[in-house]
């Protein structure tokens, strides 16, 4: 059986990022935030209060899709992408 060890509160271990991680992770942030602000104030308000709910969940599917239509670009350096990425996010 395991034994358990309590958590130190005071010294958390830190989540270190590569450049990598982080460049993607701020990508995402990017893609939410130019997302977000385009969508109606009611809809703004909807996901504050329900993150979880479904109007967020396809704001997180719209960012995840466009984060990567932006890595094919950067990868391939083209502009001929997946076709979904042309859609306009719902």
């Amino acid at each position: 059986m395991a034994t358990y060890k309590p958590t130190n509160k005071k010294n958390p271990k830190k989540l270190k990022l590569n450049k990598e991680t982080l460049r993607i992770a701020q990508q995402y942030e990017k893609a939410w935030h130019e997302l977000y602000y385009k969508k109606e104030k009611w809809l703004q308000t909807e996901i504050a209060n329900n993150p979880h709910g479904k109007h967020s969940d396809t704001l997180a599917h719209d960012v995840a899709k466009l984060v990567e239509a932006w890595e094919y670009e950067r990868e391939h350096g083209s502009n001929d992408g997946p076709a979904w990425k042309d859609k306009p996010p719902s």
